[in-house]
């Protein structure tokens, strides 16, 4: 049975911040431009005691208008493969308005599990 890629993830694209409320705070740069979009990015410092089973090292959430938009999940040396072994095995239903990244950050030493809708992503135009 494939279930909801939200039943891993522990945050939902299109949630408002209130969702969030007292779990969040704000990181610089405050506010940025991406793809004519205004993303407010916020490290949440809530309970989360892993994701994918992995201990996460840090989690940034991204709003535009109090929507969230994009989840950085950020996870401590280098564990792309295992993710992604995690994220096949899981066989999920993933979101028709997701895009996922995953890679690995050799000057940080982080493996980063990016999610977001797919109205962030550029359309590039021959």
């Amino acid at each position: 049975m494939k279930n909801s890629i939200y039943d891993i993830l522990k945050f939902k694209l299109g949630e408002e911040s209130y969702e969030y409320e007292h779990k969040i705070i704000p990181i610089p740069p405050y506010k940025f431009l991406e793809n004519n979009l205004s993303l407010e990015p916020y490290e949440y410092f809530g309970e989360i005691s892993s994701i994918l089973g992995y201990r996460i090292k840090q989690a940034i959430l991204y709003f535009n208008a109090d929507i969230l938009m994009r989840v950085e999940l950020k996870y401590k040396g280098d564990i792309v493969l295992n993710l992604k072994s995690k994220l096949e095995e899981s066989q999920l239903n993933f979101s028709s308005i997701m895009f996922l990244k995953l890679h690995f950050n050799q000057e940080e030493n982080l493996s980063v599990l990016m999610y977001q809708k797919k109205t962030l992503i550029q359309k590039v135009i021959d």
